[in-house]
């Protein structure tokens, strides 16, 4: 009997275990998804702040001057 008691309990420590494994994978995934949408709703915002102060850093840059091709350089 209490080989039979002792490999239950085991078998219940185990279960218990799997179960907070389960859990707290699942609350970090939760506080991850939070915390991303938290800093994009974050970056979001102070884009609209920067566009209303008139400093807006985003686009594009071309440069226009062609590079010197190798064939046609004179040392």
């Amino acid at each position: 009997m209490k080989l039979l008691q002792r490999l239950l309990a085991a078998l219940i420590a185990l279960a218990v275990f799997a179960a907070a494994l389960v859990f707290a994978s699942i609350a970090l995934g939760v506080i991850l998804a939070v915390a991303l949408l938290a800093w994009a709703w974050l970056a979001w915002r102070a884009r609209k702040a920067r566009r209303r102060s008139g400093v807006i850093i985003e686009g594009e840059v071309r440069d226009l001057e062609v590079p010197e091709r190798i064939e046609h350089r004179e040392y």
